[in-house]
């Protein structure tokens, strides 16, 4: 549907292009019938001319009829010079805007990695915080623990003692090892601790030093396992080893130690003295070498031979006596202690 305004236009054009074309075309005939002449031109040339005239009146009185009444064209044709300023000027500030908008990309892109950089931060200080609350967790725990006696294992506690030959056979070195594992794993849960993994275990590191030592060495070796660390009940139990050479350390008949015995003595003072020798002895023979067991003792002597020598003991009731201990026997350093008494008047 073409607006009303726009018919109105184009009808006065075409009344107004109309018009112009008819009196040219009179003005073309009246002169070449009375064979009229502009500036000294023939008729047939003023006739043409005059033709172009109308031709070029039609398009005058065209644009400026359209300049008249419409101020868009006025606009188009008046204001083209500071429309292509306005342009200019705008296309400047987009630009501008552009690169205002690029910068301010890019400060939000290095915000934004910036951001992810402290979030990623964020996650590893959450991590070690829960980390870290984990072992306050554990170390309380552990501490309650002690509190209550319910510690299987404290940091540095013999476990167990055994032997093992050395010698350059890996295997056999491995195999003894490993058969050492399983027998403190069976002491371990034999203290009622119960569970379907395996409860003991050394580092992967401590474990091939040890076979390292144990390769180098070539008799028979003594290998202490040892807590790693202050281990609760049910948890599993990271151990180290001590090895140490099985050397003798009393020959068969060694003396260890020596008591006088007073005369007139009673039975039972008597055997209190007996009793003081063996503990003078145990104390010297660790520090010989002799290596205790997990409850600290080196070996015992049986009540009935500690009667026996009291007994012997009372029938010097009348005279000083030498009570000596010696070893039963040659003691290496795994034990145990045999002793044996001797008395000496």
């Amino acid at each position: 549907m073409i607006p009303s305004f726009l018919v109105q236009i184009i009808l006065s054009l075409l009344v107004i292009g109309g018009a112009i074309a008819y009196i040219g075309n009179y003005v073309g005939k009246l002169i070449g019938k009375r064979r009229l002449s502009l500036f000294n031109m023939r008729p047939r040339y003023t006739a043409t001319m005059v033709t172009v005239i109308s031709g070029v009146l039609i398009a005058v009185s065209t644009f400026g009829f359209l300049l008249a009444i419409s101020q868009d064209a006025r606009l188009a044709v008046l204001g083209l010079e500071e429309v292509k300023k306005q342009i200019s000027l705008k296309t400047m500030e987009l630009n501008t805007a552009n690169e205002t908008l690029s910068k301010l990309n890019i400060e939000l892109e290095n915000k934004l990695l910036e951001q992810e950089k402290l979030t990623e931060e964020l996650k590893a200080a959450n991590k070690e915080v829960k980390s870290l609350q984990k072992v306050r967790a554990n170390l309380t725990k552990e501490i309650n623990y002690t509190r209550t006696g319910k510690v299987l294992f404290r940091v540095g506690e013999v476990i167990g003692n055994y032997v093992i030959k050395g010698g350059p056979e890996k295997d056999k070195i491995e195999s003894g090892l490993a058969q050492i594992l399983s027998a403190v794993e069976m002491n371990v849960r034999e203290k009622g601790v119960k569970s379907s993994e395996s409860l003991v275990y050394a580092m992967p590191e401590i474990y091939d030093q040890t076979v390292e030592k144990l390769l180098s060495s070539n008799g028979i070796t003594i290998v202490s396992v040892i807590a790693a660390r202050n281990v609760l009940w049910g948890e599993k139990v990271p151990v180290t080893f001590k090895t140490l050479e099985n050397n003798m350390v009393f020959s068969d008949g060694t003396e260890i130690a020596r008591l006088e015995i007073p005369k007139g003595l009673t039975s039972d003072q008597l055997e209190k003295k007996v009793y003081e020798l063996l503990k003078e002895s145990h104390r010297l023979a660790k520090e010989e070498g002799i290596i205790p067991d997990l409850s600290g003792s080196v070996g015992g002597v049986p009540y009935a031979q500690i009667a026996d020598t009291a007994k012997k003991l009372k029938s010097y009731n009348n005279r000083t006596a030498i009570l000596i201990v010696q070893a039963k026997g040659n003691i290496y350093s795994i034990g145990p202690l045999a002793l044996e008494f001797v008395i000496k008047r």
